[in-house]
């Protein structure tokens, strides 16, 4: 009797290598004979696979440090996983996105791979079953295809184009050096037809009801799709600019618009796509994470301990800390970008005239934080931010960066710190009320969001943009801007309807709205702009004058070497690679 690996999380991590990844093996836990007549166990095979997904935003590239920290969006102090990826010490025998602790202590690759094993395994055994119904079936497998789908995409977007893999390896597999890679669109196109065959088999519903959002939908189906056409067409997978695929990008992204089931929200919501109970409802979340990331108030938040009037946990860690250049991008309420960079430093800036006349200044006793996108206000900690009360309190938490202040400027970048070392702190996913007198809080809930709408619209947009349909593409890209309360684009000052002047400002739509999400570090890569965006990162050094005034200091915070074209797709591990021998490495790495 064939024994099937179960499904415990100890035993997930003690596999290593292609054959552990990839197989069917028993593991001596039970037999599958005991598994497919036993409904919990049948049950497990899809709970399985639902527990490969990633859950904690702050817990991918390694313990408490996000992947926003491997981008130009936020700096991590400390001598760890993004000190190691800035100084350009990828390789093949160091992947850095790891848990040195863990053995292995690599994380992606082969968890990505363990999720599609699952999946295969759920798909293959639940139809065996015989204590589940017929509806139980169907709807698990259709659930566990669209998991192999997004397991994929993951893969695909950290390590380029994979083998399509459908079965179980059997423990006498043997093939490993006959696996190829495909081309990055055939794999794309294999993904859209499996989620289209889900979609049009009418097994899923097009959104799941609260009590049942964890699991996947047609909605989930066709944001994988969606996402992955954008990828397929993006310069990383499409240097020819093959208009064909930027067209299936466009009409992927209207797929999901077209949905009754979701809208944006208002402004006024905004903070509820980041911050409240899995079990209520939000029209705009797509998909988000099930298990609660509150804690992540604690390892990359401002540091509430400072608090003058009352007795508050110090924070561990302030951990990713806003860099100027994110904070550049939030445009004043008018639309102008606030500055121009004048020499390659970053540091020495022209203020826009358009700003300007809404009174940014970074001159001794001005304000650059005033009038900004509403955004600003919900994802930034800045000097002078108003945070709120803490949890079973009554004064508001006033945040200050200056030098000196209970938030002041940290100009040690080597190890962990509870100060900023740019002058920023994150606040999208946070909540003052985490915070209390004795280390009490009141607990609301973070949900890190895999997809929500507003993704879709900038997705349209984009697609519109490279094929030169502008009209179309400022229209939809004024969806995200109105929500957001800033002017249309054709409003702005200097708008023309041209690829020079809206691209950019649809990428940088795309960076606003998704800042401290997660996805620009996948947003440099498909469009090839580390060169241009992760050679170094600024902070604003604040400091308060004997008038009371501030004066600001913009402050080049370190060099970075990850912008290299070996950064774009992450190579296999050495080990796979030996026997993957059908398998190319990156261009960058061969």
């Amino acid at each position: 009797m064939k024994k099937i690996i179960l499904l415990t999380v100890p035993a997930l991590l003690c596999m290593a290598g292609c054959e552990k990844i990839l197989e069917k093996t028993p593991d001596g836990q039970i037999t599958l004979d005991k598994v497919l007549t036993n409904r919990d166990r049948s049950k497990g095979l899809i709970d399985a696979a639902y527990g490969a997904v990633y859950q904690l935003r702050d817990g991918i590239s390694f313990v408490y440090n996000p992947m926003e920290c491997l981008t130009d969006n936020a700096f991590w102090a400390a001598n760890y996983n993004a000190y190691e990826w800035h100084n350009g010490m990828l390789s093949l025998s160091n992947p850095v996105v790891d848990w040195p602790w863990n053995s292995p202590s690599e994380q992606l690759w082969p968890d990505f791979w363990r999720g599609i094993r699952l999946a295969n395994n759920a798909i293959k055994y639940l139809p065996q079953s015989t204590v589940l119904t017929r509806q139980e079936i169907d709807t698990w497998v259709a659930e566990a295809r669209v998991l192999r789908c997004w397991y994929y995409m993951n893969l695909l977007e950290f390590y380029g184009p994979m083998p399509w893999v459908e079965e179980p390896f059997e423990a006498t597999y043997t093939g490993w050096g006959d696996l190829t890679r495909p081309s990055y669109d055939w794999i794309a196109e294999k993904i859209s037809s499996e989620i289209m065959d889900v979609v049009q088999s009418g097994v899923l519903p097009d959104r799941q009801v609260p009590n049942e959002a964890r699991h996947v939908d047609n909605g989930v189906a066709k944001a994988i799709r969606a996402r992955v056409y954008l990828n397929n067409a993006s310069a990383l997978n499409n240097p020819e600019h093959d208009d064909a695929k930027w067209q299936k990008a466009a009409d992927a992204a209207q797929d999901v618009l077209n949905m009754s089931e979701y809208e944006l929200v208002p402004m006024s919501q905004y903070k509820d796509l980041f911050v409240g109970d899995f079990t209520t409802p939000v029209k705009e979340i797509i998909w988000r994470a099930w298990a609660d990331n509150s804690h992540i108030n604690n390892t990359n938040g401002v540091d509430v301990g400072s608090y003058p009037y009352a007795s508050i946990n110090h924070i561990w860690n302030c951990g990713e800390s806003p860099t100027q250049e994110l904070v550049d991008c939030f445009e004043m309420t008018n639309g102008a970008l606030p500055v121009t960079y004048v020499d390659e430093t970053r540091t020495r800036v022209s203020v826009n005239p358009a700003a300007a006349a809404l009174g940014y200044s970074e001159e001794h006793g001005g304000d650059p934080y005033a009038n900004r996108d509403a955004r600003f206000y919900v994802d930034i900690l800045y000097n002078g931010a108003n945070y709120g009360v803490p949890y079973n309190c009554s004064e508001d938490y006033i945040v200050e960066t200056f030098v000196g202040g209970r938030n002041g400027f940290n100009d040690v970048i080597s190890q962990e710190t509870q100060r900023s070392c740019t002058g920023y702190y994150s606040r999208k996913d946070k909540y003052i009320n985490y915070w209390g007198p004795d280390g009490g809080y009141g607990k609301i809930g973070v949900h890190w969001v895999f997809f929500r709408l507003a993704e879709f619209y900038l997705d349209r947009a984009e697609a519109l943009c490279e094929l030169g349909d502008y009209e179309n593409a400022a229209k939809t890209l004024d969806k995200v801007r109105q929500r957001a309360l800033q002017p249309a684009i054709e409003d702005v000052d200097g708008y023309e309807a041209t690829y020079e002047f809206l691209m950019p400002r649809i990428r940088n739509e795309r960076r606003v709205e998704f800042c401290l999400e997660g996805w620009r570090f996948h947003d440099q890569r498909r469009w090839k702009i580390l060169s241009e965006t992760n050679r170094f990162v600024t902070g604003m050094r604040i400091t308060k004058e004997d008038d009371g005034k501030f004066s600001y200091e913009r402050r080049k915070i370190r060099d970075y070497q990850s912008y290299t074209d070996k950064y774009l797709v992450m190579p296999i591990p050495l080990e796979d690679a030996k026997k993957m021998t059908g398998m190319t490495q990156p261009e960058a790495w061969q």
